[in-house]
């Protein structure tokens, strides 16, 4: 379903998406605001945002529809990097080339902005999905939660933090990435094919696919 005659919007359509969704009000703290403005305002290729997008506009999804999901599951990604750069995970120096958002303005801003970004994507998921069946978003939030808890993202990263611990193989490394960035790949590509409500083969082979991309891509 998802590999027919996509169409995937232009990068600036999103970024635009991404600033009027922004968690950012006129009365935010100036730091917490100036690190939501940095993720925002410098999001790399989207590839994630483009693929909920085409996705989601093959399964009949309004357009204001679509452009909250993308930019839902772009904030999960933002955030999950913001939190990724920081000294206690992997202590990066550089985000897409400019300074990480916490040695620019803090490392309790930049938690807190990953915390904002997840919030808004919460509510934005639900904004989009507010008309859909009752099984479409329950499925949805099942699949949230495997994708972002311990069983996806969250515990990818602990995965990652205790690999120096681990024997450090292969098959580790590939548990890492599929936790991790095939986890966010599984999310938006599999997240809007549950519009459709898929049968099981459809969602085995998606999420191989996925699994191949988390292989293969690194967290940009």
């Amino acid at each position: 379903m998802v590999a027919s005659a996509l169409t995937l919007p232009p990068v600036d359509e999103l970024v635009r998406a991404m600033r009027e969704n922004s968690p950012v009000m006129p009365m935010t703290e100036s730091r917490l605001a100036a690190v939501l403005d940095q993720a925002i305002d410098n999001p790399g290729k989207l590839i994630r945002a483009r693929l909920v997008y085409a996705s989601a506009s093959t399964h009949g999804l309004s357009e204001p529809g679509v452009m909250k999901l993308a930019c839902a599951v772009e904030y999960y990604h933002l955030a999950s990097l913001l939190l990724d750069d920081l000294p206690s995970m992997d202590d990066a120096e550089t985000r897409r080339g400019l300074p990480c958002a916490h040695r620019m303005h803090g490392e309790a801003p930049a938690i807190l902005a990953a915390l904002a970004l997840i919030n808004r994507a919460y509510a934005l998921v639900g904004f989009a999905l507010l008309n859909q069946p009752v099984e479409v978003r329950m499925a949805a939030m099942a699949c949230l939660d495997a994708c972002l808890g311990v069983s996806g993202l969250v515990g990818g990263q602990a995965r990652d933090l205790a690999f120096g611990r681990s024997d450090r193989s292969a098959r580790e490394i590939g548990r890492i990435a599929a936790a991790k960035t095939g986890a966010l790949f599984w999310l938006a590509v599999y997240f809007p094919v549950l519009l459709g409500q898929p049968d099981a083969e459809e969602g085995r082979r998606l999420q191989a696919l996925c699994l191949y991309w988390g292989l293969a891509v690194s967290g940009d």
